[in-house]
């Protein structure tokens, strides 16, 4: 998609710190494939847990064509480098979100769109107390970090612990970004005074008109 950006944090690039974007002032450490460190940690792994092999995993994805082809991706991706196997669930939307909400998957490919304008708006979504916390990550330390986003008055103590939530979200890998979700427009010269936002609506035509 011409206007995806490579997804790096769980902050999308838009996002304001204290003086410029969020992702100036504390840029996200990128995941680096290295093939043979996971293959070693999944054997640790296998050893951990006492398995002969890893049973297939399942994969959750919705039905549009960019989760369809981003599943098959990575099923292959998995397959390929690391002999494990993921079955892919897909669903409908509704039904997506109602097996995201009992955690009836290993691994689902989601989104997350912007109630408002702030960091927060994505900055709390793995506290152990948020609905949206789908895969049920629950760490004392990202609690005690989004609780001090959430009451701190000074900016820039409040911008350092969304960056400190940052660097949990990558040490503890629980998300692994992909991509942010960008529009093209083809607009015609008469049209207006319309407005394109990145919270709510893609595009305002409340205050355009034509010329």
């Amino acid at each position: 998609e011409p206007s995806y950006l490579p997804g790096v944090s769980l902050f999308p690039a838009w996002l304001s710190g204290v003086s410029e974007s969020f992702q100036k002032e504390y840029p996200p450490v990128r995941h680096q494939m290295n093939v043979e460190k996971a293959r070693e940690h999944l054997e640790l792994a296998r050893q951990e847990l006492g398995l002969d092999e890893f049973p297939p995993l399942m994969m959750l994805a919705g039905d549009t064509p960019i989760s369809l082809l981003s599943a098959e991706y990575y099923q292959q991706l998995f397959r390929k480098n690391l002999g494990l196997e993921f079955r892919i669930d897909v669903q409908i939307f509704k039904q997506r979100l109602e097996k995201m909400r009992q955690g009836e998957f290993d691994i689902v490919l989601s989104g997350w769109g912007p109630d408002y304008n702030d960091v927060l708006t994505y900055g709390d979504l793995f506290s152990s107390w948020n609905l949206q916390n789908r895969g049920r990550y629950d760490s004392p330390e990202m609690d005690s970090w989004i609780r001090i986003a959430q009451s701190e008055l000074d900016p820039q103590k409040r911008m350092d612990a969304f960056g400190e939530i940052q660097r949990l979200l990558y040490e503890d890998v629980v998300i692994l970004p992909m991509y942010e979700r960008g529009f093209s427009f083809v607009v015609d010269s008469r049209l207006q005074n319309f407005r394109r936002r990145s919270v709510g609506p893609e595009v305002d035509y409340n205050y355009a008109y034509i010329d």
